[in-house]
């Protein structure tokens, strides 16, 4: 049980490390056109959803929610989660950020962004089947 909300906690911070990595290695300007194709702030949303869910996963890590509760909830901000990123890598187009910016190392990363979100479900996943 405590391995499923371990691995959940790590997936929700690398949620959030990938989410900040283009603000590192392209101008910000250039990340935020990245950012903004779809209508809802992709990158806010992301970030949100992981540090609540890294809160939730912490929290019955430490035994202070109801098992089954935790699991719920982190299993829905896990499928917003993924839900939101999978709309944003479909509609973005993988050369954008390399054209805005000249990165041609983040080519792909909003498919790379996603596959990482994918581990927050999972892990919600793996720790409800324990639970319930």
């Amino acid at each position: 049980m405590s391995k499923a909300l371990k691995a959940g906690m790590v997936s929700c911070l690398a949620v959030v490390a990938l989410v900040s990595l283009p603000y590192f290695l392209a101008p910000a300007v250039a990340v935020s056109v990245y950012y903004d194709t779809i209508p809802v702030p992709v990158e806010l949303i992301d970030v949100l959803l992981s540090l609540v869910a890294f809160i939730a996963f912490g929290s019955a890590l430490r035994g202070r929610s109801d098992p089954a509760t935790i699991a719920g909830v982190t299993v829905v901000l896990g499928g917003f989660l993924v839900g939101i990123t999978l709309w944003w890598a479909l509609v973005t187009p993988a050369s954008t950020l390399v054209e805005a910016a000249r990165m041609d190392s983040l080519n792909g990363y909003q498919w790379v962004l996603f596959l990482v979100t994918i581990g927050v479900p999972t892990s919600a996943g793996w720790y409800a089947r324990t639970v319930l």
